[in-house]
């Protein structure tokens, strides 16, 4: 992976001057380069770019097209096209003026159409890509071994080996050519992700290191809550070094708390060491 998940960069200095592309608007293509830049910003939601994480774990990005409907075209087209293109697309998103942050690499599974504002406030087609955001250490569908035909339920999940479990939290969707499938390994990662984190921490906060605060009535389980941990916010590239199990004041305190940052770093600092040894 050529930028390094979590880690800042200048927009202008440390991405375009050494790449190339477009320095202005969400897509950029540079000449002669193996990748697409994708940004993404709050400040667009104003715009009718409101980029998202689905609940199906893949992640929503909006086409580019200031004013009337988007057409698949330019930047639009580089995405759907650049697995055939041979390009890998690279999602940063804005931490302030002229920075941005690398979350992940990602891979396009389809896309489709809603009703967005365009720059002058009139509803428009606007293209939404449905995206994979795939994990550096993750193993492709076909290395496990492992069949997602079926998605498992959440029961059958907390009944496999731990390792086993491990393998489908780190799936990779690119591996598999069509776009259900993809689509089908996206929401098996995300579940199997879930159930890995709660069997790691193995009903103690992984942040605090107390026990859960009760058990669940419907199965009698420990109440913990995931909480991710390298991401824009809950819901986003899944992935066992990026999730741990928190008890519900250490995830509140986590987002919400006056040293919610501090702690939440400290929290990465720890699952990534839990990972390392496993």
């Amino acid at each position: 992976m050529t930028f390094e998940v979590g880690r800042v960069y200048n927009r202008k200095s440390e991405i375009h001057e050494v790449y190339g592309g477009q320095r202005q608007g969400g897509i950029s293509t540079p000449t002669n380069q193996p990748m697409i830049f994708l940004f993404t910003s709050e400040a667009g939601e104003g715009y009718g770019y409101e980029d998202r994480f689905h609940e199906d774990g893949t992640f929503w990005y909006t086409g580019e097209g200031q004013v009337g409907d988007m057409e698949m075209v330019r930047g639009n087209a580089a995405v759907r096209d650049h697995a055939s293109s041979g390009k890998t697309l690279c999602l940063f998103e804005y931490v302030k003026k002229g920075y941005v942050r690398f979350i992940s690499e990602a891979t396009y599974i389809g896309h489709h159409y809603e009703q967005r504002p365009d720059r002058d406030g009139q509803f428009r087609q606007a293209v939404i890509f449905e995206l994979d955001l795939s994990v550096e250490g993750s193993a492709p569908i076909a290395a496990q071994g492992v069949s997602t035909s079926v998605v498992a339920t959440q029961r059958e999940l907390w009944k496999k080996p731990l390792s086993e479990l491990r393998q489908l939290a780190t799936l990779q969707s690119e591996s598999a050519t069509k776009v259900n499938e993809r689509r089908l390994a996206v929401r098996l990662r995300s579940e199997a992700v879930k159930t890995y984190v709660l069997r790691r921490a193995n009903g103690y906060c992984e942040c605090c290191g107390k026990p859960a605060p009760f058990q669940r009535k419907s199965d009698h389980r420990f109440y913990l809550e995931p909480h991710h941990v390298h991401r824009m916010a809950d819901g986003g590239p899944d992935h066992p070094t990026f999730v741990a199990a928190v008890c519900p004041n250490c995830h509140r305190e986590v987002h919400y708390g006056e040293h919610g940052d501090e702690m939440n770093q400290r929290l990465a600092e720890k699952i990534a060491a839990i990972e390392r040894t496993l």
